[in-house]
């Protein structure tokens, strides 16, 4: 899929219809300014990487739509659902948002060196299986089990069988798409995904574990046991479907140099890391995110010139995509160039909200892609299956990826 610009400038509606290529709408957007005005969409639609850091990393600009929300006449009927949503720490800000973002951060930098060779083992059983079929669907073979294998480890859930493992991808996948905004889901696997967290909660009878489920009980300044299970179900949906996305999008670049990145990564395993920083800006798995200024403010342009002026209760929606794109700070940008410095993606945005699982999902790409480079002499699209897509405009990458392996 590749739209191309007539004479009006792309709405929100456009680029999420083109989520398979959208580039030739961000570029186009791009040229006429980085912060454009959609009447349609009736937001602002932001392509431009330094506008992008500097909107993530400025106050003004917050997660929580409530707080400019006009006052409702009725008070919102309260739901799980509702909650699960509503008071993930994504969507706030302040001391409570800092605290479950300190507690993730200490977690998985206190276990990420440990973590990297398990996880560098369960890559490689995956890939060898692939080889001994001949045959790999690079996500419901690999990216998708990696990832939950990753995520399970992290938090420390028990083990469980395929069914069970099936029904939990299933039920984050469908909170994942909740939160990006995705509603086209049977909303029922949200609440069955709460009850496994609640049990999991419970388990440890007030008492925190040596994991990421403890962390948010010893250290998440959590109001209740119930917040601790959204933050749980979070944690576990988001973990996982971004390692997804960028194995499961960003393996396919590989294919058609795949001989020549094997010989990279075995004259020099260092150069494995800087791949994985390059699929990551190339892939973004999360294509944009919104934030709502909080007050009315000018927004001073990239060059010194005065910028839009934007209203409170403004809805800003900044494609990382795009951002991560950007011919002004990425030469080529859409090449895939292992050797890229500097390379200052916004993969896991910027500022007080950026992905406090940056350096573990780091350390799951890059060692989820050396185990496949190391096992697979050949890996290269299998000719009688297309790729299947997500349907997720945001979260969106392929669903199936058949490839033929040895």
């Amino acid at each position: 899929m590749h739209m191309q610009l007539s004479g009006a400038p792309a709405t929100l509606e456009d680029l999420t219809a083109a989520y398979a290529d959208a580039h030739a709408l961000y570029d186009a957007l791009r040229a006429r300014d980085r912060v454009t005005w959609d009447a349609t969409g009736r937001c602002w639609l932001v392509t431009g990487h330094e506008a992008t850091r500097r909107i993530l990393a400025d106050a003004r600009f917050i997660s929580d739509p409530t707080v400019v929300a006009p006052p409702a006449r009725r008070p919102a009927r309260r739901s799980f659902l509702s909650d699960a949503v509503q008071r993930q720490v994504i969507f706030t800000d302040g001391p409570r948002q800092e605290a479950v973002r300190r507690a993730v951060l200490v977690e998985l930098a206190r276990r990420q060196e440990a973590l990297a060779g398990p996880l560098l083992e369960v890559a490689r059983v995956l890939a060898e299986r692939g080889r001994a079929r001949g045959e790999l669907d690079l996500l419901g073979d690999f990216a998708i089990p990696f990832s939950m294998e990753a995520i399970s480890r992290i938090m420390g859930l028990p083990e469980v069988d395929e069914e069970e493992m099936a029904r939990l991808e299933r039920w984050s996948t469908t909170f994942a798409n909740i939160t990006s905004g995705y509603l086209q889901v049977d909303v029922t696997e949200v609440v069955q995904l709460g009850d496994y967290f609640r049990a999991q909660v419970a388990a440890r009878g007030g008492t925190p574990s040596d994991d990421l489920i403890g962390a948010f009980l010893r250290d998440g300044g959590l109001d209740d046991e119930e917040d601790v299970v959204i933050q749980c179900m979070m944690a576990f949906a988001a973990g996982r479907v971004t390692t997804q996305k960028a194995l499961g999008s960003g393996i396919p670049l590989l294919l058609p140099s795949w001989g020549e990145w094997r010989r990279q990564i075995a004259e020099n395993p260092g150069s494995g890391r800087r791949l994985a920083e390059e699929i990551l800006r190339v892939v973004t798995p999360t294509r944009y995110v919104a934030r709502y200024a909080a007050e009315d403010l000018r927004l001073d342009g990239e060059d010194g010139r005065e910028g839009p002026s934007i209203r409170r209760g403004d809805r800003v929606v900044l494609f990382l995509e795009a951002a991560n794109h950007d011919p002004s700070v990425f030469a080529d940008p859409h090449a895939l160039e292992a050797a890229r410095r500097p390379n200052p993606h916004l993969a896991f945005g910027s500022g007080s909200h950026r992905c406090p699982g940056a350096s573990i999902a780091r350390v799951e790409v890059q060692v989820a892609v050396q185990a496949l480079l190391e096992t697979l002499a050949q890996l290269r699209p299998h000719p009688h299956a297309a790729p299947a897509w997500e349907p997720n405009p945001n979260l969106g990458g392929y669903a199936s990826y058949r490839c033929l392996c040895a």
